[in-house]
């Protein structure tokens, strides 16, 4: 017997980030020149955009003008984030 179980990763703070940006899926993947379909896996949970590449994350950020924190759900990652932004 298999059983199979799918963990989804929804990241409402990146769709909101998009739309307070004005704009649409294809617009933000062109400008951080990843493709529409990756950012789509991020936005709906197919994806958990806490495990993308710093490289990618960083382009979506210059792309939507935002911080790491503004797109990153994992709470670990974020306080991290938050501990290392607070010593340098």
């Amino acid at each position: 017997m298999n059983i199979s179980i799918k963990i989804m990763y929804k990241n409402e703070k990146l769709q909101n980030m998009r739309m307070k940006a004005n704009m649409s899926q294809s617009q933000l993947a062109s400008k951080a020149e990843i493709s529409v379909r990756v950012l789509q896996d991020y936005e709906r949970g197919a994806r958990d955009i806490n495990g993308a590449k710093l490289s990618t994350l960083l382009k979506i950020c210059n792309a939507l003008k935002c911080n790491l924190q503004d797109i990153l759900t994992d709470s670990d990652t974020l306080n991290r984030l938050k501990e290392y932004n607070k010593n340098n």
